[in-house]
């Protein structure tokens, strides 16, 4: 009886259909860029196993589990599957599966995403994936040359009324200085030494 008991225990527990496991990304990389010019690449890497039927090439779909409330929040309604965007596999190992991003899903047609962009907790989708042998596209840094046409530099000046440009002209000519004030502007100079010079003229003319 105790046997018996442990064995439908264990048959109880133990689910009747085991599928594959969900593929869900785990970690997402990123490279860091030395130079203008090199490529900047991000790595999704999901969790796979050999009968998931990932290969290399094949563009899943990326979607991402939404928990709906009511407004209150006490109540959960359900929950909803939304695509988020597409990855394109570039190497698969024994329970990994490294993929990069193909393309994001617009969401004109699908329910918004509170973050945009694929992360770490969305599962993958394989029904309608593809496979595509194309070479991804490198991104074109641009450069800016000096001189390179369609390129026009602005410079702008303040514009000068007449009356005003009239008037700082008499305003220069008021401010410049007749003959006399700049006779009485210059300093004297050696003033000391032609004081002397008029006594010692006086004393010799006293002497003689």
């Amino acid at each position: 009886m105790l046997l018996a008991f442990i064995l439908s225990s264990l048959l109880q527990s133990t689910p009747a259909h085991a599928g594959p496991a969900s593929l869900t990304i785990v970690d997402v990389r990123r490279n860091i860029t030395l130079a203008n010019d090199e490529e900047p690449y991000k790595d999704f890497y999901i969790a796979a196993d050999a009968s998931s039927g990932l290969k290399k090439n094949l563009v899943v779909t990326a979607v991402r589990k939404l928990n709906v409330r009511d407004a209150s929040g006490a109540n959960a309604v359900g929950e909803i599957l939304v695509p988020v965007g597409q990855l394109k596999i570039i190497a698969v190992y024994d329970k990994v599966a490294v993929a990069r991003e193909f393309t994001l899903l617009s969401r004109d047609d699908l329910p918004m995403l509170e973050q945009i962009g694929i992360m770490t907790g969305d599962r993958i989708e394989t029904r309608g994936s593809f496979i595509d042998n194309s070479k991804p596209k490198k991104k074109k840094v641009a450069e800016a040359t000096p001189g390179a046409p369609g390129v026009t530099i602005a410079v702008l000046t303040p514009a000068i009324a007449p009356n005003a440009a009239v008037a700082a002209k008499d305003l220069q000519a008021s401010a410049t200085p007749t003959a006399p004030e700049k006779a009485l502007a210059q300093p004297v100079v050696n003033t000391g030494e032609k004081l002397e010079k008029v006594a010692d003229s006086g004393n010799n003319s006293g002497n003689e």
